[in-house]
């Protein structure tokens, strides 16, 4: 490559002027606390895998003639060192003349700390209390002045070399440079003296470069059916485009209603967006300077069959080389992987009381890995279906029971995903033992008697649903202008008026439902007994005490605290029906209980905090609840910076330490929802620590 010219300006430092080069530098402008940091590995890691000269780049003073230019030489797979050498032309070297390596920061990024092997076979031949033509090692950062050196060799004054003690490496951090240079020169104080024609060589057989990344990256998703409105079966996908100004866009992260899922390298670049040592636990370790690509375009993958079939949280984040991340796309996903019905059940055999039908499972999509029957009763017509208690497998035998009903089958298909229901039609009347499809007339009777008794069947799959009226006999009428073909409309009121189906409630708050129960053309129904049910998030509905209308067919219900729950109502129009209409759905959105705590509000020395929280309103999952910690600090704002996981009882805990040595900083935990865990997303309050 073309060499630039070096400045052979003569530079004596005193080991007091290094001393205080160092104590400045760290005193520099400090990292900001929740910036990025990634290492650069050159020649090779510490285990000893070869990494290369990546960032490095060399230059030489101009050659003159009857003199050696020296040469600069870069790692290699047999040779784990860069190299600055004179003196294997055997030519001598002019005053001032150098060879130089410089490591310089990328854009967006600043060095923070370095360590950097190095060993000299310098080979000063001195005339004693004399310099003679001595060559000169030296290291500085950013521009090459005074001010900036950190070290530099000279032969000792009387040529005794015995006695030398040089530190094998150099090691500094918090520091803030843009670039680092070490240069090997002939000392050019001592006048025009050539230095040489003997050989000089210093060796750099490993550095290690700490790189702060003040860039965060920043990314949209740009399509994929994650992204859509439809539900998703199997494989999923979302494109994303992301960029960065520093270390590069190096891995992209899928979560999962707040659980990871999935992270993964973007583009590898070659090889050189990847860590170099993956056996220890920092996965931001990297052969060169700007590692990863300023620029991408990805997709992030998921296997939507491992989830439960409903809606799910979907939040995919890019981060940099350094770690800083970045949010693409915070959405849901509606998942249905559970098996869905192509082809209805069928029954086959002999409709009549000592007969026998089979079920036919009928088609299913989705691979279902199970099948559970259950056998319905219902009335003459096909409706009304209840089922038959005990009733299951793939026979059923007909009894005196059935006779003069109609027969179905209910298919329950389930696979990892969820479990899905077909019915088949109804089968023909089921004939008694005399071979009638209807029965006979009874001798004396006034009339049909009425009344659907005691078993009437639960209403909409509501679980204890029961009839409020069900225990009078006769057809008595619930509520002045009962009808079957009644509304039911629901809603939440709100402070300052106004009604919503979807609130959101502080944990320990009720919640006000309005109703209002009418007949096909609009008139109130009053008087009329409704049944109440709660479902929970992945659960089924449960029936609770209800209400009754006013005169009007209005009614308000109070919602006892607790966690996030849907509700609805039954109506029951007389004391025989069999089903119920129900009232569309509303929910209720309740924030998590979540707590959190700072070991101390002030901190020095070792700028370590502990902090520790709770996450209650169980039930808590076995394997216990993800909670985010975000902290703040003047200029950035909240961000993430961990996730841990609670213990069984909602408990967690862990430990911070500081990278400034001064300022004010906040820390919050956020719940996010998840699992079977009935609360909404929830941040806490913040507490906040001083630095000093």
């Amino acid at each position: 490559m073309p060499t630039p010219p070096v400045d052979r300006r003569p530079r004596l430092r005193a080991a007091a002027l290094v001393f205080l080069a160092a104590i400045a530098a760290l005193f520099a402008r400090p990292p900001l606390a929740f910036a990025g940091t990634y290492t650069v590995d050159t020649c090779q890691t510490p285990t000893g895998t070869f990494t290369g000269s990546g960032g490095w780049t060399s230059s030489a003073s101009l050659a003159s003639q009857g003199h050696d230019q020296g040469l600069a030489s870069a790692c290699s797979q047999t040779n784990l060192g860069l190299g600055l050498a004179f003196g294997s032309g055997q030519l001598p070297v002019a005053p001032g003349d150098a060879v130089i390596w410089s490591f310089v920061a990328p854009a967006g990024t600043h060095i923070s700390s370095v360590s950097v092997h190095r060993a000299l076979q310098l080979g000063w031949p001195v005339v004693a209390s004399r310099y003679g033509r001595p060559y000169l090692y030296d290291a500085w950062h950013d521009d090459d002045t005074t001010d900036n050196q950190v070290e530099s060799e000279l032969p000792p004054w009387n040529g005794d070399t015995a006695g030398v003690q040089f530190p094998p490496s150099l090691d500094l951090d918090s520091i803030w440079w843009g670039s680092l240079s070490i240069r090997l020169s002939c000392w050019s104080l001592v006048g025009s003296l050539d230095c040489g024609p003997f050989p000089a060589q210093v060796t750099i057989s490993r550095a290690r470069i700490g790189l702060t990344d003040d860039v965060a990256p920043e990314g949209h998703a740009t399509g994929g059916t994650l992204t859509g409105t439809d539900p998703v079966r199997g494989g999923a996908s979302l494109s994303l485009h992301a960029t960065d100004g520093g270390g590069g866009v190096y891995r992209v992260a899928l979560a999962v209603d707040g659980a990871e899922a999935s992270r993964r390298v973007i583009d590898a670049a070659d090889g050189a967006c990847a860590d170099v040592e993956p056996a220890d636990d920092d996965p931001y370790d990297f052969g060169t300077s700007q590692p990863c690509p300023l620029a991408v375009d990805g997709t992030v993958q998921l296997d939507t069959a491992a989830l439960r079939d409903g809606a799910h949280n979907v939040h995919v984040t890019v981060e940099d080389a350094g770690g800083n991340s970045a949010v693409v796309y915070d959405g849901s996903v509606e998942t249905h992987n559970a098996p869905i019905s192509t082809g209805a059940p069928s029954l086959s055999g002999t409709t009549a009381v000592g007969g026998r039908l089979a079920a036919a499972l009928g088609q299913w999509d989705g691979a279902p890995t199970g099948y559970d029957q259950r056998w319905l009763r219902c009335d003459a017509d096909g409706a009304n279906c209840a089922p038959v208690a005990g009733a299951s497998g793939v026979t059923y035998p007909l009894d005196d029971a059935d006779a003069y009903h109609r027969m179905r089958v209910e298919v329950t298909a389930a696979n990892g995903s969820g479990t899905a229901i077909a019915r088949s039609a109804p089968s023909a009347l089921v004939a008694d033992a005399a071979g009638r499809t209807t029965p006979p007339a009874v001798q004396g009777a006034a009339g049909a008697g009425g009344g659907a008794g005691a078993g009437s069947p639960s209403a909409g799959g509501v679980q204890g649903a029961a009839n409020p009226l069900g225990q009078l006999p006769g057809h008595v009428a619930n509520g002045a202008g009962a009808t079957p073909h009644a509304r039911l409309d629901v809603s939440f009121q709100l402070a300052g008026g106004g009604t919503t189906r979807h609130v959101r409630l502080a944990h320990g708050r009720r919640g006000t439902i309005v109703g209002l129960l009418t007949d096909a053309s609009g008139r109130g129904v009053a008087g009329a007994r409704l049944g109440a049910a709660w479902r929970l998030p992945g659960r089924g509905w449960v029936a609770r005490p209800g209400v009754r209308t006013d005169t009007a067919g209005r009614f308000v219900y109070v919602l006892a605290a607790g966690p996030s729950r849907d509700v609805r109502f039954t109506y029951f129009a007389y004391s025989d029906s069999r089903t119920a209409e129900l009232s569309n759905v509303v929910h209720a959105d309740v924030l998590a209980p979540v707590s959190i705590h700072v070991d101390r509000q002030r901190v020095t020395g070792a700028r370590i905090v502990r902090l520790s929280g709770r996450v209650g309103g169980g039930p808590i999952p076995h394997a216990g609840l993800l909670v985010t910690l975000e902290g703040f600090q003047s200029g950035w704002g909240w961000r993430a910076f961990r996730t841990v996981r609670t213990d069984r009882h909602g408990r967690w805990r862990t430990r911070y330490r500081f990278r400034l040595s001064r300022g004010r900083f906040g820390f919050r935990a956020l719940v996010p929802h998840q699992g079977a865990y009935p609360y909404a997303t929830t941040r806490s309050g913040g507490v906040f620590v001083v630095v000093s």
